[in-house]
């Protein structure tokens, strides 16, 4: 395993850092944890290196931070870091205040303090919630008093409030949505080079785009597959090990094999041959031309639905449809779907797409599943 080691910081961080937001589930789709199979992850992890695990109030249904307790719990508290966050969406709909938030989270985690705690999925909307509370402030009093040791936030807005945010408030380290195809598409370049600029340390969340990037379409295969047998998520995890300034980059990882594939990367940490950069080039390119949806499983949506859609799974069968265009791909993912959470149930009330750190529309990209499905 390689490691950061920021003076700021003031500890070795390992350069992979495991996200606790889609582990292995007990039964395909619902958000029950398969603990068993989970700790099999986080073993393999922590025995290979692995010392940053990030959670969330929301992630699995809100079981996520309770099985981080269960998990790492069982290491001595100084081996690990853990890092957690504040959702402002809870603090608006269910009228809490931040101190109850963060002392439910201490609970939930069974820690004392927090190495890392965010403001949860930033933007201009979220934090005039932050401020209404005096979230920020608060935080602050519990960074001094030792419950918290490094504060930033994670971010999905615009460039000009992000750039607003990093210069009137002080922040330890930024979490940002950085990879191969973002890089241009989403101008996560030009935030990147903001936390650069300031000599703020960069955390990186969706490397692999929810696995898209990963998944691909068969013409962007093709392309990873000419170089030989690494997986398509090795070339997106080395996009990212390019960059200067990183604390650590997060992988939700699912399976015993997708741990074993980034230890791999991270152990060899090889920079991207000038023949590795065209093909990743190329790859984007075929793999944006075929992209339907761009939604990246984070189910913050499906939070918010009153009509209980799985948003995330219709996005995920449509995306099936569109790399091969044969309608029994989409069969395929779509049947697994319970018929009440299916896109058709959409009300179109606009609630998810509030939600959304991706920015689609979701109502109106529901109708092309909903579309399919009836053979349109």
């Amino acid at each position: 395993m390689q490691y950061s080691d920021f003076p700021s910081i003031g500890r070795q961080i390992s350069k992979l850092g495991f996200g606790l937001m889609r582990l292995p589930k007990a039964k395909e789709g619902e958000e029950t944890i398969d603990r068993d199979e989970a700790f099999r992850l986080i073993d393999l992890a922590v025995k290979s290196g692995v010392n940053y695990f990030d959670t969330a109030y929301v992630y699995h249904g809100g079981d996520s931070e309770a099985f981080a307790k269960e998990a790492l719990s069982r290491y001595p508290r100084e081996s690990y870091c853990l890092a957690t966050k504040l959702p402002g969406w809870v603090i608006k709909e269910k009228n809490a205040t931040p101190e109850q938030l963060f002392n439910e989270q201490l609970e939930k985690c069974g820690v004392d303090y927090f190495d890392f705690y965010l403001l949860h999925s930033v933007n201009r909307d979220i934090w005039k919630v932050f401020d209404s509370a005096n979230a920020y402030e608060y935080l602050k009093e519990q960074k001094k008093a030792g419950k918290i040791k490094h504060l930033g936030f994670s971010f999905h807005g615009d460039l000009e409030f992000f750039i607003e945010l990093l210069d009137k408030y002080e922040w330890d380290f930024a979490q940002l949505q950085i990879n191969y195809y973002d890089w241009e598409a989403d101008n996560a370049k030009s935030y990147y080079k903001a936390l650069e600029d300031r000599n703020i340390p960069c955390i990186i969340m969706e490397p692999v785009r929810g696995g898209s990037l990963h998944t691909l379409n068969d013409e962007a295969k093709a392309v990873f597959a000419e170089l030989g047998d690494a997986s398509a998520a090795s070339y997106a995890m080395r996009f990212n090990l390019e960059l200067h300034g990183v604390l650590t980059i997060l992988s939700g990882m699912s399976t015993y094999e997708q741990v074993e594939d980034n230890l791999k990367t991270f152990a060899e940490c090889k920079p991207l041959s000038d023949k590795e950069k065209d093909a990743i080039e190329k790859a984007n390119i075929l793999f944006r031309k075929n992209f339907a949806v761009p939604c990246t499983d984070c189910k913050y949506c499906v939070e918010t639905c009153p009509a209980g859609v799985n948003i995330p799974a219709c996005f995920k069968a449509y995306n099936e449809y569109n790399k091969t265009r044969e309608k029994v791909d989409f069969n395929k993912e779509y049947d697994l779907i319970p018929e009440e959470m299916r896109a058709h149930n959409c009300i179109e009330c606009g609630a998810c797409s509030e939600k959304c750190p991706q920015k689609i529309n979701i109502p109106k990209m529901l109708k092309k599943p909903a579309g399919l499905s009836k053979g349109e």
